[in-house]
């Protein structure tokens, strides 16, 4: 096919509207950032995490952690040299020239990685971190809701360890809970079928996501609004859920949400390069947020977003999140298994089970101010598919869905 022909049919199918899962504005607020020279490191001040002490004028929803700030931000140990992988073989090259088409028609920034069979088909970044720095398979990129995926599993690992039930109100766990929450459970807020209001679509919302938030400040915009519907009869997909998570995860462990999921999560599965983005403008190692191929985004502060959406990754940090998840290294098999079984439209754990070119598929995009993600599981063809996407305006979930074709039809 040539060329030229080739680059309209990606611009025709970038341009079609998809249905993400998770709130972003459609046109980012532009606000200054920090100016920082290609390679250079930064101090950036850690946010506070943990719900601060209350006080008389604080709505009360969890009991109180020490004020505390999160643990600094995990950095590479500079005597080891990162590997950049070949792209070898006839699939990771047809791969590779379809995403280089899509950045030379300036529809993508970002970086992918697909392995099956237990072997990395390709690990590679395209376009651009930031002016002048390229994106690479090491590249930290936030993960906009692709986080509730790690938060679902930190609720797991409390239940597994006795300290929750998934079937008990989330009163519980969060102290002077509005009358209309008593009959929410757990498990209510890890499906979206709780029928709590969603603050992200709240028209307040985005003028003041560049402002960091408590997860307290966070409950309060939406803690006393009605709920939608009974618990359990719709399901509606709504982050104020997965804030509320984050807090029952730090009333239950004792531990900041960050420092819970290092401590359970990231550290045993050697995760050195994701964690929870406590930046005031840049990831250390990270990529900057672009709305379109040349225009810089607005600045989203993670905070607002806490344990629905804070945390950054790799694709490579994401391939030994694959490999746990289909083992049984955090979490029991059957705990796994409620994890990925649909409730409401399909929806588990802080994932979706649906189906592409006929084989089950478990994923969750990822879609904010400068971001969108895409990341799937195969787990009958053993295969992982990471999209991230520095990029707005990229179609991270076609662009996923026609790799994984490509490997899925692939001897």
């Amino acid at each position: 096919m040539p060329r030229a022909i080739r680059y309209a049919i990606i611009a025709g199918v970038a341009a079609i509207v998809l249905l993400t899962t998770c709130s972003s504005p459609a046109l980012p607020l532009q606000i200054a950032r920090p100016t920082v020279a290609p390679g250079q490191v930064i101090d950036l001040a850690a946010l506070p995490t943990v719900t601060p002490a209350a006080n008389a004028r604080d709505p009360v929803i969890a009991d109180a952690l020490p004020l505390a700030t999160d643990l600094p931000l995990p950095v590479r140990d500079p005597r080891i040299t990162p590997t950049l992988r070949p792209v070898a073989g006839e699939l990771a090259q047809r791969i590779d020239r379809y995403m280089n088409d899509l950045v030379a028609a300036r529809l993508f920034h970002g970086a992918i990685l697909v392995a099956r069979r237990g072997e990395v088909v390709i690990s590679k970044g395209y376009g651009e971190a930031d002016v002048g720095v390229p994106n690479t398979s090491l590249t930290r990129f936030r993960l906009a809701s692709v986080t509730k995926q790690f938060t679902a599993m930190g609720i797991l690992i409390l239940h597994h360890q006795g300290k929750i039930g998934l079937d008990v109100t989330i009163c519980e766990y969060l102290t002077e809970c509005p009358d209309t929450w008593q009959p929410v459970t757990v498990r209510h807020l890890l499906t979206h079928t709780s029928g709590i209001a969603d603050y992200t679509d709240f028209a307040d919302f985005e003028p003041t996501e560049m402002n960091p938030a408590t997860p307290l400040q966070l409950v309060a915009r939406f803690r006393d609004f009605p709920l939608g519907f009974a618990p359990g009869e719709l399901f509606d997909y709504c982050n104020s859920n997965y804030v509320l998570l984050g807090l029952i995860i730090e009333r239950v462990s004792g531990q900041s949400y960050p420092a819970f999921l290092r401590q359970a999560i990231f550290e045993p599965l050697g995760m050195r390069d994701t964690g929870y983005d406590t930046n005031t403008g840049q990831i250390v190692g990270g990529a900057v947020g672009y709305t379109t191929f040349d225009q810089q985004s607005g600045f989203l502060d993670a905070s607002t977003l806490y344990a629905s959406g804070g945390l950054y990754s790799t694709p490579e940090d994401l391939l030994r999140w694959k490999h746990a998840l289909g083992s049984e290294r955090l979490v029991p098999r059957s705990l796994l298994e409620q994890m990925f079984t649909p409730v409401h439209l399909g929806y588990g754990f802080g994932v979706k089970i649906d189906s592409h070119d006929g084989w089950r598929r478990i994923g969750h995009a990822g879609d904010m101010t400068g971001v969108a993600n895409y990341v799937a599981f195969y787990p009958e063809r053993d295969l992982i598919v990471v999209v991230l996407s520095n990029m707005q305006r990229a179609d991270a979930i076609g662009i996923n869905g026609y790799i994984a074709h490509l490997a899925l039809n692939a001897p």
